[in-house]
C-alpha cells in the first residue's frame, strides 16, 4: 500500500474513531442529564448547582476515559470541532481532516442524543434532548464573550502542557478537568457549551434553535484565536509541541 493510500485509510479509521467516542459522549452526557435533572428519576438532584457539580465530575470521568482509550488516542480525542480548529490554526493537524473530523463530531451529536432516546424513551424528548440554553436575561453579547472565554482558557492551559514534552500524557486530564470545570460554575449561566458538537444534536433532535448560532460560533472562535496565539509563541521560540494523530 502506498503512502498516500495508507493516509487515507488512517484518516478514515480515526475519523470512525471520532464519530464512536463523541456518539458514546452525548449518550452519556444526555443520560446523565436524564438521570440527574428529571424530578422522576430516583437520583434527581434538585439542588441545580449541586446537579451541575455532579454533573461537571462525572462528564469529566467520561471525557477523560475516552480520550486516554485506545480510540481516543488513535484519533487524537477531539470530540469537539473548536479543538479540531485549535490544532489546526496551531500548525499541529492537517488541513485535509479538518471537515472530516467536524463532520464525524456533529454526526455523533446527533446519533448519542438520538441512541439515548431509544434507551431512555420518551423523557429524553421531553427534556428536548438536553439542549443547551443560557439563564433568562443574559445578553447575546455576554454570551458570545463568556463562552469563547471559558474555552479560550481551557485550551490556553492546554497550550501550556503542551509547550512541555512530558506533561503530554496529561493533556486529556486538563481538558477533562476544564469542562467539568465550566458545566459546574457556567452551566447555570449560559448553559457550559463551549462544544458545537454539545450544542448541534440535541437543537437538531429537539428543533430548539434559539442561540445557536452562539453555541456553535463562539468555540470555534475560540479554538481559531488561541491556536494561533499558540503557533506565534511556538513557532517564535524553540518547538516542542508534536504534531497531532490524523
Amino acid at each position: 500500500m502506498s503512502s498516500s493510500s495508507r493516509s487515507r485509510v488512517d484518516l478514515a479509521r480515526h475519523t470512525g474513531y471520532e464519530f464512536l467516542s463523541t456518539t458514546v459522549l452525548f449518550f452519556g452526557v444526555v443520560s446523565l442529564v436524564r438521570v440527574l435533572a428529571l424530578p422522576d428519576s430516583p437520583l434527581a438532584i434538585k439542588d441545580p448547582h449541586l446537579m451541575l457539580g455532579t454533573a461537571g465530575a462525572v462528564v469529566a470521568l467520561l471525557l477523560a476515559a475516552l480520550m486516554y482509550a485506545p480510540t481516543g488516542r488513535a484519533s487524537g480525542g477531539h470530540f469537539n470541532p473548536a479543538v479540531t480548529v485549535f490544532l489546526w490554526a496551531d500548525g499541529l493537524f492537517p488541513a485535509r481532516a479538518v471537515l472530516p473530523y467536524i463532520a464525524a463530531q456533529l454526526a455523533g451529536s446527533v446519533s448519542g442524543p438520538a441512541l439515548a432516546r431509544l434507551v431512555w424513551g420518551a423523557p429524553v424528548g421531553r427534556m428536548h434532548y438536553a439542549v443547551v440554553a443560557p439563564a433568562p436575561g443574559l445578553g447575546t453579547t455576554a454570551l458570545f464573550l463568556i463562552e469563547t472565554a471559558a474555552l479560550v482558557a481551557i485550551l490556553a492551559a492546554v497550550a501550556v502542557v503542551m509547550s512541555h514534552p512530558r506533561l503530554h500524557a496529561l493533556i486529556p486530564a486538563v481538558i477533562a478537568v476544564g469542562v467539568g470545570l465550566v458545566i459546574a460554575s457556567l452551566g447555570t449561566v449560559t448553559g457550559a457549551n463551549i462544544n458545537p458538537a454539545r450544542a448541534f444534536g440535541p437543537a437538531l433532535l429537539s428543533g430548539q434553535y434559539a442561540h445557536l448560532w452562539i453555541y456553535l460560533l463562539s468555540p470555534l472562535v475560540a479554538g481559531l484565536l488561541a491556536g494561533l496565539a499558540h503557533r506565534a509563541l511556538r513557532t517564535s521560540g524553540p518547538a516542542t509541541a508534536q504534531p497531532a494523530t490524523t
